[in-house]
């Protein structure tokens, strides 16, 4: 995987212009950036286009952490130029005259009035299939459109500034060109100036947004060329609460099927034999980035291991750890003929309580059986850490697992 591209009404797949060698994505939503480097590698992202309003849009936080996994993450256009201009100081590279309007606070060439607003970008669209055909006009394309029908000697700067006005207050799902020159009209304009615009409109309109999609993909293609090292940060990414339980749900439903999760939930348990394959998994998903560390050989490997700790996606992981238990010679079946045995003698089982209505002291004296008995050591001093690094996506999970575990080795005992 080269790049791939959020892209939607500014330039969507279909528009002749859009380039084929770029994996197209949908207008990006909060998670879909997370999503897109966990699973396609790519090298590089370029966000152009991206939900809001009516579903959480792509979180800064998320980018943030694709350029700490080495991926360059380039802006423009509209939601792309925003993030762009609040991510410059990180590295996001920013492409076009909209996100240097957003970085600098002003549209250069198209008046002096602060330029920040979101809605200056927004517009509604179609669905997927129609093409995500725009259904209003982007104001900052209105700005653009009427600055070029001054300079064509169409409209004064008077009118144009009328007009942006007029523009700028409607709401944008409304904000079209007939709107505009509607209440131009009865705000008394010249009706002259207005019938000479509307005729040049069809073919004299700017389609910025476009402009500068085709731009960013334009200098994304000539930065690949050149066969650029992996990103690196140059700053130090938090993984706060938060955020992994933000990760924990952006988890594909669908990441593993019920047979492999079923097969996982047993490795997990063995603790001893599932950190050993996590740590053979990250030694090998890492071996093509030992050349950035430095150092003795032996501390360097150990930087490399722990920074693959914090940074490759548990899912990731998971699935090469499935890769090397299905071809151990039986490995995997044998899990999945216990986890089946499991389910089948503790379905009959209606008497036994949850964990998650145990008190502190029955959690503790739970960790206490599993890390004794099945961990082989002490409780570890970051119990979440321990947790995240054994796939569990929050504590209530690891204790209904551990308990279905202490009950059915009770219930094979005897």
């Amino acid at each position: 995987m080269t790049a791939c591209i959020f892209a939607g009404p500014s330039l969507a797949p279909r528009d002749a212009a859009a380039p084929a060698d770029f994996t197209w994505l949908p207008p990006a939503r909060h998670g879909d950036v997370y999503r897109a480097v966990s699973l396609l590698r790519p090298r590089a992202i370029g966000i152009v286009d991206g939900y809001f309003q009516w579903v959480p849009s792509v979180w800064h936080k998320e980018i943030l952490w694709a350029l700490q996994q080495g991926v360059h993450v380039f802006g423009a256009a509209s939601m792309g130029a925003l993030r762009a201009a609040e991510l410059a100081p990180f590295g996001m590279r920013g492409v076009g005259r909209i996100f240097e309007a957003y970085r600098d606070g002003v549209f250069a060439g198209c008046g002096d009035a602060a330029f920040e607003d979101d809605d200056e970008v927004a517009v509604v669209h179609g669905p997927p299939e129609s093409g995500y055909v725009a259904a209003s006009e982007a104001m900052v394309n209105v700005r653009c459109t009427l600055a070029e029908a001054e300079r064509a000697g169409l409209i004064g700067s008077a009118v144009r500034g009328q007009l942006v006005a007029i523009a700028k207050g409607l709401f944008f799902p409304e904000r079209t060109y007939d709107r505009v020159l509607a209440q131009g009209r009865a705000a008394g304009i010249a009706a002259a100036a207005l019938a000479a615009l509307e005729g040049w409109l069809p073919s004299g309109r700017v389609n910025q947004k476009r402009t500068d999609a085709l731009a960013m993909i334009e200098a994304m293609r000539e930065f690949l060329a050149t066969d650029p090292p992996p990103m690196r940060a140059r700053f130090v990414f938090e993984h706060t609460t938060l955020w992994e339980r933000a990760v924990a749900a952006l988890q594909p439903a669908t990441a593993h099927s019920a047979e492999e999760a079923d097969a996982l939930e047993e490795l997990r348990l063995n603790a001893v034999r599932f950190h050993e394959l996590r740590q053979q998994v990250l030694h090998s998903l890492l071996a093509a980035s030992e050349a950035d560390v430095s150092g003795p050989e032996e501390t360097a490997r150990q930087e490399l291991l722990r920074r693959a700790q914090d940074e490759i996606p548990s899912l990731i992981v998971e699935r090469q750890i499935l890769v090397r238990i299905r071809a151990s010679g039986g490995e995997y079946a044998k899990l999945l003929a216990r986890a089946q045995d499991k389910r089948a003698r503790l379905a009959d089982r209606v008497d036994l309580p949850r964990a998650a209505e145990f008190s502190e002291l029955q959690l503790l004296q739970l960790r206490d059986w599993y890390f004794t008995q099945l961990a082989g050591g002490d409780m570890p001093d970051e119990l979440e850490r321990y947790l995240r690094d054994s796939g569990y996506p929050d504590a209530s999970r690891f204790h209904e697992a551990v308990f279905a575990e202490y009950v059915y080795r009770q219930m094979a005992a005897r």
